[in-house]
């Protein structure tokens, strides 16, 4: 398929990239024989790419309702019969088993931790899997972002980015959309000069005229470049006129200069 990509994650363990919709990602994790579809927006898609593959899809892992995250669940489930598993919420297509905050679950060899992460909708989860160091975001956070505030409140997303924040430094994050281009120029008009910014929207600048993906990033970049992974620090803080402001505050503050930037 054109534009997917194929990341090596280990000896007989890879993940598909696949770019959907306007701007989403669907991730098609692979471990041997198992195969894991996360946030599943276009059923088409994953489709086309388990018939060229020969790829058997045994469960689609879902971070939140909305439908660019999980429209294809139906069609997964009718074609494959796989197993769909998400936070519990009734909105979500074909959901035979919830999880919540502190759950785990086995994929392969591999554990994965569910993480509750409300904020951007109620419920939302993330997926982590410690050992491969890799976290599914859904719209939690994205390339230097993080998701809209459409169901939770800001308290909700600052607790939630925050979770996050703690764990290893190592970790690859996969989000849901493409928006790191221009989350980074809005990153760069907060903090002009913050060079791991400047040289970070060089790069992704680059990658998106070759038509290349930002995914995944790490957290290790992130909190030298994302604004709200930075909001206790004090250069974040005196870039928004909040110098003695705590992070809860600021964090809001920065929430909404990026929903009303451009």
């Amino acid at each position: 398929m054109d534009n997917v990509e194929k990341k090596e994650l280990g000896v007989n363990q890879f993940l598909y990239v696949i770019p959907a919709l306007k701007d989403n990602y669907i991730y098609l994790l692979v471990c041997k024989e198992e195969v894991l579809a996360v946030d599943p927006g276009d059923g088409k898609k994953v489709l086309s790419l388990l018939q060229e593959t020969s790829l058997t899809l045994k469960t689609i892992l879902i971070t939140h309702h909305h439908a660019d995250h999980t429209d294809g669940n139906e069609l997964l489930v009718r074609k494959t019969g796989c197993h769909v598993i998400g936070p519990e919420d009734d909105r979500i297509p074909e959901l035979e088993q919830s999880v919540d905050d502190g759950e785990e679950l086995l994929f392969g060899p591999f554990t994965i931790e569910v993480v509750a992460t409300p904020g951007h909708s109620k419920p939302h989860v993330v997926y982590f899997f410690r050992d491969l160091h890799v976290l599914f975001a859904g719209d939690l956070l994205f390339g230097a972002g993080c998701g809209r505030l459409l169901e939770g409140t800001s308290e909700e997303m600052c607790s939630s980015v925050e979770k996050i924040a703690k764990f290893p430094q190592r970790t690859q994050i996969f989000f849901g959309h493409e928006y790191t281009l221009k989350n980074l120029e809005f990153a760069h008009f907060i903090e002009p000069d913050n060079l791991d910014v400047k040289q970070r929207l060089e790069k992704v600048r680059h990658l998106r005229a070759e038509g290349k993906s930002t995914t995944p990033s790490t957290l290790a970049i992130e909190k030298k470049t994302n604004p709200f992974l930075r909001a206790q620090s004090p250069e974040l803080k005196e870039a928004v006129a909040m110098s003695n402001g705590d992070t809860m505050a600021v964090f809001t503050r920065l929430r909404k200069l990026r929903d009303d930037w451009q």
